[in-house]
């Protein structure tokens, strides 16, 4: 440590300033999981013990490491933390460890109470994933969820918080299923890309994008239409497997080449190259910036 003396050493500034970081390097994450780790350790207060356990299981899942996830979330479990019995929920539901159990998956988003673990609730009754398929109660979840997020999607206090995209697409998707969509779902999948942009720009996170792509492929269901770039999250349902983007960033040109290289879909940019528009999307930086974080400044996006 830089301090010259353990007194002086403060887990609590080592976190503050972590948050500050839109690109961490590796001194910094091990500084700031070694302060969560002195927190969990070290602290009078099981506030404190449980913000460090949460913030311990996000790092790891933002950097994919789900053991080291998991063996955090199972703490707080213990701990009554609703969202560690969600996100367990989710390590069991995707089988991010290696092992998937819808049962487990199930009992977990029950438990948790939380609106993730409820619309992943009504996942489980659409694909009947542990309980009975039942496309009814599936509905009736997701569209008492929207009734409840209805007032989030225009507030700019719950861009954060809202879970208004994965609902809204979620019943998009199942009203294009049942050919019942409308300009409602449209209007909502608008809003919801919106929403999970912003969210991606201020806590940047891979799921988002895996979100974002279902909801681009929804629109297109439900437009019907190969409408013009909107922003870079586009490049997701671009199909072409050769050309070029290009854009305007702060009064430079920058340009993408998209080629196949055995097989694969390759984003080059900025003489780095990505897998895919997922991948691009998450990793690519601009000027020292996630590209995500400055969408908004991207101007004048031009496919070829």
């Amino acid at each position: 440590m830089d301090d010259n003396s353990f007194d002086s050493y403060d887990p609590y500034q080592h976190m503050k300033e972590f948050y500050k970081l839109n690109n961490p390097t590796e001194e910094e994450q091990f500084r700031f999981v070694e302060a969560m780790d002195n927190i969990i350790n070290t602290s009078p207060f099981p506030e404190d013990r449980l913000a460090g356990v949460f913030n311990l299981a996000v790092y790891y899942r933002n950097i994919k490491e789900f053991q080291l996830e998991k063996k955090y979330l199972e703490i707080g479990k213990k701990m009554g933390d609703a969202f560690c019995k969600e996100q367990l929920g989710f390590i069991w539901y995707y089988g991010l460890c290696g092992e998937l159990d819808y049962k487990k998956a199930y009992r977990y988003f029950k438990d948790c109470g939380t609106r993730n673990g409820l619309y992943m609730i009504a996942d489980m009754y659409h694909k009947g994933q542990c309980v009975d398929r039942n496309d009814y109660k599936c509905r009736e979840i997701l569209e008492d969820l929207m009734l409840e997020l209805e007032d989030e999607k225009d507030d700019s206090r719950f861009v954060l918080s809202t879970v208004f995209p994965e609902v809204a697409v979620r019943l998009a998707k199942l009203n294009i299923e049942t050919q019942e969509d409308s300009l409602y779902d449209l209007e909502n999948l608008f809003d919801a890309r919106d929403i999970l942009a912003k969210r991606q720009q201020r806590r940047p996170f891979w799921g988002n994008i895996k979100t974002m792509q279902d909801i681009l492929d929804a629109t297109v269901d439900v437009s019907g239409n190969d409408y013009e770039f909107i922003d870079l999250y586009d490049l997701l349902t671009f199909e072409a497997k050769n050309g070029t983007v290009t854009f305007d960033y702060e009064e430079e040109i920058y340009q993408i080449d998209i080629f196949e290289y055995e097989g694969n879909v390759v984003y080059q940019f900025m003489d780095k190259w990505y897998h895919g528009a997922e991948d691009f999307l998450e990793k690519a930086m601009i000027e020292g910036d996630k590209i995500t974080t400055v969408y908004d400044l991207i101007l004048d996006i031009q496919k070829k």
